[in-house]
């Protein structure tokens, strides 16, 4: 009978162990979830931050390869080079207007 008072007294311990245990299995699903959910924004933030340095990227590469030229110093806009095939000669002329 001992034995019998010893277990039917330990009952409430244990199903407050068990309740406990769920309450934290719950709240590390909860928190396991969220982190997922933070990673998976971050991932978006990284990704058009990807795309925008890929942007910024390209443009620094095309202004690279477009030096300013000579005349671009020259203020005055009108000035025009015109190329063109002489009929008589053959001979490429070099006009600017």
């Amino acid at each position: 009978m001992l034995a019998l008072a010893a277990t039917h007294s330990s009952t409430p311990s244990v199903r407050a162990q068990l309740n406990q245990y769920q309450a934290q299995l719950q709240q590390a699903r909860r928190d396991a979830a969220q982190a997922a959910d933070r990673v998976a924004r971050l991932e978006q933030q990284a990704e058009v931050a990807r795309q925008e340095s890929a942007q910024a990227d390209d443009r620094v590469r095309g202004l690279e390869n477009q030096p300013p030229r000579a005349d671009a110093d020259d203020n005055s806009g009108a000035r025009k080079r015109i190329n063109s095939l002489s009929q008589l000669s053959g001979t490429l002329l070099d006009v600017t207007a």
